[in-house]
């Protein structure tokens, strides 16, 4: 029977089972026994268990999670990475560490949007209210006036919120789709979308072959750390032309989609001195790092641009209503 599609695990819960499984990994505690110490709450407990049970028949944490829907599709890929390089801690710390900051931001959004929420609520109640008063409006029409916006927008931002939980739950191998697009397409956060996918292929890269894996078995492992479609597709392009006989900076300097200067200069040094999985670490680390900046700016200025654009559109009624023009009496 065919496992009915979940949507992926809060950010906070994500951070707190990653968190958990980076202290028991670094204990030396393997996943058979590390699983049975950590509970999720209530909705999500039975992914755990089902996770517990395929790494009891033999699957790798990677696998099974990915299998029980613990997992996304991108985490599963990244995991299954640190776990061919020998030690997935520094893993699990990686990826907590990116949901307590997506959590922590998530929170400013949200607590900085109450003023823009409640002025736009009153935006919807105080412009009906001259028609209420003058009885050619009733009570019934002026509630469902407001209310209807208000759950018109509840259900935009709420299923917004349901689409992109289920997306993130995609197969590895699903075609690419119109919202791999539209994430490259987004002003300012398009780039970020796409900045967050190589640096996450770059940082399996640099696990892997720490680890020892060749290039050629590094790079097909390293994609599945690249969540966007089109992303992963131009990353492809970098194996059949190493298999042609370039070098990693000859192959990603004819990919203008996935080059830039910094990332190929470190490239660069690392062939040429013996050190290209440390020089890719550094890379991942600095995007992260920089990523991680601009996300909380971003955050910090979303509830000021909905404050602004609230703000603009009462000021907007108020003016286009006529209110402050001059009244000629009827009668005259």
């Amino acid at each position: 029977m065919k496992n009915k599609p979940q949507l992926a695990l809060p950010y906070r819960i994500r951070a707190d089972l990653l968190q958990q499984l980076a202290a028991l990994s670094h204990a030396s505690i393997p996943p058979l026994q590390a699983l049975p110490m950590i509970k999720l709450p209530a909705p999500y407990q039975s992914r755990m268990t089902a996770t517990l049970h395929a790494v009891k028949r033999g699957k790798n944490l990677a696998d099974a999670g990915l299998q029980s829907s613990l997992w996304t599709p991108l985490e599963a890929g990244l995991l299954k990475a640190a776990l061919a390089a020998g030690d997935p801690t520094p893993t699990y710390r990686h990826l907590a560490s990116y949901y307590e900051e997506k959590a922590q931001q998530i929170a400013t959004v949200r607590s900085g949007m109450t003023r823009p929420i409640l002025m736009g609520i009153a935006a919807l109640f105080i412009p009906p209210l001259p028609q209420l008063v003058a009885g050619s409006l009733s009570m019934g029409a002026y509630l469902w006036h407001a209310v209807r916006s208000i759950l018109l927008a509840a259900g935009l931002v709420g299923g917004g919120i349901y689409a992109y939980r289920r997306f993130q739950m995609r197969p590895a191998d699903a075609p690419a789709s119109w919202l791999d697009q539209v994430l490259l397409a987004l002003p300012v956060f398009g780039g970020m979308h796409k900045r967050r996918n190589l640096c996450d292929f770059w940082q399996s890269m640099a696990l892997l072959l720490e680890a020892g894996l060749p290039m050629f078995d590094a790079l097909p492992l390293g994609l599945q750390g690249a969540s966007n479609v089109l992303l992963r597709r131009e990353l492809a392009r970098i194996l059949p032309r190493m298999e042609k006989g370039a070098t990693l900076a000859e192959a990603v300097r004819s990919l203008p989609a996935i080059n830039n200067d910094t990332l190929l200069g470190l490239i660069q040094t690392g062939e040429a001195s013996g050190t290209l999985p440390e020089m890719l670490s550094r890379y991942a680390k600095g995007e992260n790092a920089s990523l991680i900046l601009q996300q909380r700016q971003v955050a910090e200025w979303i509830p000021r641009i909905a404050y602004a654009l609230i703000a603009s559109v009462i000021a907007y009624g108020i003016l286009n209503s006529g209110a402050f023009l001059p009244q000629v009496p009827k009668d005259l």
